[in-house]
């Protein structure tokens, strides 16, 4: 027996519940180039280089290049969240809690599509040859991502027109930004085809085509509690696909259970991968309990 979630709201909400602080997620959907799905696995074409020759004027066989193509393929994982609602809670509670349940299940499946695709930037550093900027005991300045930019930029990346540069900051290292006149000034102007949320793109800031955004603390961390890792990275350096995914809850009612409690749930499967180091770095920098005013180099002037 199921029940459609748009019967537990008909009436009118009026109040919110009070949601302890979390991560809505879905801050890093569209960031990364999207696979193919076939026979369960996903799929992430990569080519090589091709090369001009010169025409000799002689009637002769053409000198093909080997344009490199492979493949690479990820089996996708699925995840699940859920929760018991008792059949008594229902007639006792009102619709706005009932939609604190339902919003809690969204957000989890959310931040699971975040995790994975951060979990894949960490394990492509573990495999090696990708650089870190910074020793964790400098604070960040925007000097830092723009050289870790530049040097991605310096391989070819984002040229091509599904090709972007993104960087996700913890708040404190957001504000610490925004006391550079370019980065506060900057307004966002990525790919308008990136699904993030209209609160979100608000915030963001694209300085010198790097597209920043701040996110939670909760999806950072670092080697001790003085410092914090982050990632800049181009999008077709990184392959994410979800085949599957159903972030708006379901509602099961369960008689085999005693009161015929319902069982609210959403899932989702997916994957990440690394493609191409040259278009990843690593951020590391201080932890930053107050943002800290940029020093202002001054001359003296000899009269």
């Amino acid at each position: 027996m199921s029940l459609q979630a748009e019967n537990w709201f008909r009436e009118q909400i009026k109040d919110k519940v009070t949601i302890q602080y979390q991560a809505g997620g879905g801050y890093l959907d569209g960031t990364m180039m999207s696979g193919d799905t076939q026979a369960g696995l996903i799929k992430f074409p990569t080519a090589g280089r091709v090369e001009a020759y010169k025409l000799t004027g002689a009637i002769q066989l053409v000198q093909g290049s080997n344009p490199d193509l492979s493949m690479i393929e990820v089996k996708p994982d699925d995840f699940e969240s859920s929760a018991w609602y008792r059949t008594q809670d229902i007639y006792k509670s009102g619709p706005s809690e009932r939609d604190a349940i339902a919003r809690l299940i969204t957000k989890s499946i959310r931040r699971k599509r975040d995790t994975i695709k951060l979990d894949a930037l960490t394990a492509f550093h573990g495999l090696g040859g990708i650089d870190t900027i910074g020793d964790g005991t400098t604070v960040i300045d925007l000097l830092d991502t723009e050289g870790a930019a530049a040097e991605i930029f310096g391989t070819g990346a984002g040229e091509d027109e599904d090709d972007a540069l993104f960087c996700p900051l913890p708040w404190m290292w957001w504000k610490q930004m925004l006391f550079y006149k370019e980065f506060a000034d900057a307004r966002y102007a990525g790919p308008e085809n990136i699904p993030f949320s209209k609160r979100t793109k608000q915030q963001m800031k694209t300085v010198q085509s790097v597209n920043y955004f701040p996110m939670p603390d909760e999806y950072f961390t670092g080697p001790d509690g003085t410092s914090l890792y982050s990632w800049i990275w181009a999008r077709n350096a990184m392959g994410a696909e979800t085949p599957w995914n159903k972030e708006a809850p379901g509602f099961t009612q369960h008689p085999e259970y005693e009161g015929s409690p319902w069982l609210i749930k959403a899932g989702m499967g997916g994957c990440a991968v690394g493609i191409q180091k040259k278009g990843v770095k690593r951020l590391h920098f201080k932890k930053i309990d107050r943002p800290e005013r940029p020093v202002v180099k001054t001359e003296a002037v000899t009269p």
